[in-house]
């Protein structure tokens, strides 16, 4: 999904400096093919597309009026407040192909950035705000020049996460955040995402489906600011739905004298 924003947009980061470096990986451009994921999903977001504030119990759409336009990013912040809320593409009323839930423990450490493919049209973007009327939020949604995300993360290995599975990824408090990838062949994909920085302690919490995780992968960068953090997903599918998962530090602090450190098991 993505060769992100344009070469002036700053780095992803919230109401703090750019982060120092950005996962190797990712950074180095190729000489051919499409470009990197450099300059990151940043907030020049809300700048190109001015956010909507969404009161609680409340919907908006944004009315994706191109049809060249091939994805969109999504984006929801708070004021230092929980943020819970639903996203959905919509084709038609009746096909969704594909929706998330999200919710975090403050949308303003913790804004949400999401890579959305929009293959086919008529094509909307509605957001719900499910907390109650005393959590609005903002929301932007715009076509930001985007390229596909597997293009670059396409040199990476992904992990096969089998139906009923669960993987956890460990990540040094080096680590400032995280990039994460979830796609299938022509399959559908339900999954969930999830920061946890202690016992039970959910930061950050995805749920998505999609019918068909080739057409409409799921593409997110975490904020994991400070501290030590697992990032765990599991498959709710059952075994014969398998899906990728491409899961890489995206930037990182070259202050703490260390190289950013992964470790991958199951749970």
């Amino acid at each position: 999904m993505l060769a992100l924003l344009t070469s002036a947009a700053s780095a992803f980061s919230i109401q703090r400096p750019p982060p120092p470096c950005v996962a190797p990986r990712c950074a180095s451009a190729r000489a051919e093919g499409p470009p990197p994921l450099v300059p990151p999903l940043t907030d020049a977001i809300w700048d190109m597309s001015p956010p909507v504030r969404v009161e609680g119990d409340s919907l908006r759409t944004w009315d994706i009026g191109t049809e060249t336009t091939e994805r969109v990013q999504v984006s929801l912040r708070s004021q230092g407040r929980p943020l819970e809320a639903s996203v959905e593409l919509w084709h038609t009323p009746s096909y969704k192909p594909i929706k998330f839930k999200v919710e975090c423990e403050d949308g303003n450490e913790s804004p949400v950035h999401v890579i959305l493919e929009t293959p086919k049209h008529p094509k909307t973007i509605a957001v719900f705000n499910t907390e109650s009327q005393d959590f609005p939020f903002e929301a932007s949604v715009a076509p930001t020049g985007l390229g596909v995300a597997y293009d670059s993360l396409a040199d990476s290995q992904p992990d096969v996460v089998q139906g009923g599975k669960v993987t956890s990824y460990i990540f040094g408090p080096e680590v400032e955040s995280i990039q994460v990838l979830l796609k299938t062949d022509k399959r559908n994909m339900k999954a969930i995402i999830e920061i946890i920085q202690g016992p039970n302690d959910d930061n950050q919490t995805f749920e998505l489906e999609a019918t068909e995780g080739c057409d409409t992968p799921f593409y997110t960068v975490i904020q994991t600011p400070g501290e030590a953090n697992t990032l765990r997903i599991i498959n709710e599918n059952t075994v014969e739905f398998p899906f990728a998962a491409y899961v890489l530090p995206y930037t990182y602090d070259t202050n703490s004298g260390s190289e950013p450190e992964v470790v991958m098991g199951s749970l």
